[in-house]
């Protein structure tokens, strides 16, 4: 009986650490999963802000009005923003030059992105307790929200996807 007991407890003590999961663990998941988005087929646009075609996941709303270069996306209290240069080829790297002028600005995570002459990235960095300023861009659009850590990956990845989508609507 003794022995079922020490087994109860190594168990339970494994499944609470499996629970608790690093913010560096969020972020290297959640990078890895927007590469692999990012080297995938673009989705096809689900939704239209102005005159752009775009993505956008189920439970996320397109804000109106969006003009053509500033879209506001919101899931409930969440916002996201969607900023759009049409000017700014596949490989352009214009939004990662912007997140990189300021030096004195430190990124938890700086991850880029480049496959078949598109260029995209993810920026994280802390800004207050599990709290983080997540940045997602490929080619000329960027899609930008503050969140918790929990959602890092999972944000990532639809973020990614809906600039990759709006890249390849643009392309066509």
């Amino acid at each position: 009986m003794r022995r079922l007991g020490l087994q109860t407890i190594l168990c339970s003590s494994v499944l609470i650490l499996a629970g608790c999961v690093s913010p560096e663990d969020d972020l290297a998941e959640g990078i890895s999963t927007a590469r692999a988005v990012f080297e995938q087929e673009a989705p096809e646009p689900n939704e239209a802000a102005g005159d752009t075609e775009l993505y956008v996941p189920g439970g996320y709303e397109v804000e109106q009005p969006s003009d053509d270069h500033n879209v506001l996306i919101t899931r409930g209290s969440q916002a996201f923003a969607l900023s759009l240069n049409p000017n700014e080829a596949p490989d352009s790297t214009f939004f990662y030059d912007l997140q990189k002028a300021n030096p004195e600005e430190t990124w938890l995570t700086d991850e880029k992105f480049s496959q078949h002459g598109r260029f995209g990235f993810v920026t994280v960095r802390a800004i207050a307790e599990d709290r983080y300023e997540l940045v997602v861009s490929s080619g000329g659009a960027k899609l930008s929200t503050i969140t918790e850590q929990a959602a890092l990956r999972s944000q990532m990845e639809w973020m990614m996807k809906t600039t990759r989508s709006i890249e390849a609507a643009q392309e066509e």
